[in-house]
């Protein structure tokens, strides 16, 4: 081998194990930082997505639950659990004692609560009765944001994340509703329920980040702006009394 070959041979050597320069490295780093800014970007905006999804998903099963409630109690109000006697050879066609149900089957105080009573083994908590007994439901939202109902002298939690509520009432032959001071109980033949709920994602995280306007109307039809992370919505439900019903 001549001195001139193998000196091309180690030179070709030295230049294949020449590393990154300076300048090289720098552009590198620039691109993988700006690489990590974006998918950073992307997964922390696909975080809050998801986290506004869940939260308005949890509204619409608040919202569906609420209505299926008091759309359930407000037609059962005044309901009389008709219990027919035997037959028997001295009256083949003997009426049951009554049809009337005894008490107030509505009641409202304020416009933020409403008491609905019936004929059954069941109440508004789950307790049963051995028979079928009258069961007097208060509905109320107490000061931790919960709907409850109060019956046979318990109260528990129906619903969390309940805001407030109001309550109107419509009277026979009338085209209003009005609250529960301005109508007579015994005429009332549908009721109206709003309640305003609102939501955020699972366990401490908000909705919406903290400091940033929602606007959301409620139950008075008034526009409010709020920036505390949660999402908030008025669900509005109109149902008539069935059992005052010609």
């Amino acid at each position: 081998m001549t001195q001139s070959s193998s000196s091309l041979s180690i030179s070709g050597i030295v230049s294949s194990e020449r590393g990154f320069s300076l300048v090289e490295l720098m552009v590198a780093m620039v691109i993988g930082l700006i690489v990590v800014l974006v998918v950073g970007t992307l997964f922390m905006n696909s975080r809050q997505t998801y986290m506004a999804q869940d939260a308005n998903s949890r509204l619409q099963e608040n919202a569906r639950y609420a209505t299926e409630l008091f759309g359930r109690q407000v037609r059962t109000a005044g309901y009389v659990a008709v219990n027919f006697s035997p037959l028997s050879g001295a009256n083949l066609f003997a009426k049951p004692a009554s049809f009337t149900f005894v008490g107030k089957a509505i009641q409202g105080v304020g416009a933020d609560s409403i008491t609905l009573s019936y004929e059954g083994e069941k109440d508004c908590l789950g307790q049963v009765a051995a028979t079928p007994i009258k069961q007097i439901n208060l509905f109320r939202v107490n000061a931790s944001s919960q709907l409850e109902c109060a019956a046979g002298g318990n109260t528990g939690v129906i619903l969390d994340d309940v805001e407030a509520m109001q309550v109107w009432y419509r009277e026979k032959n009338k085209t209003t509703y009005e609250v529960a001071s301005a109508v007579n109980m015994d005429n009332v033949s549908s009721v109206r329920i709003c309640v305003l709920l609102r939501a955020r994602a699972d366990g401490a995280q908000r909705a919406v980040e903290l400091g940033v306007n929602q606007v959301y109307v409620d139950c008075s039809g008034a526009s409010v702006t709020k920036s505390d992370g949660y999402i908030r919505r008025a669900m509005t439900t109109t149902v008539a009394l069935r059992n005052r019903m010609p």
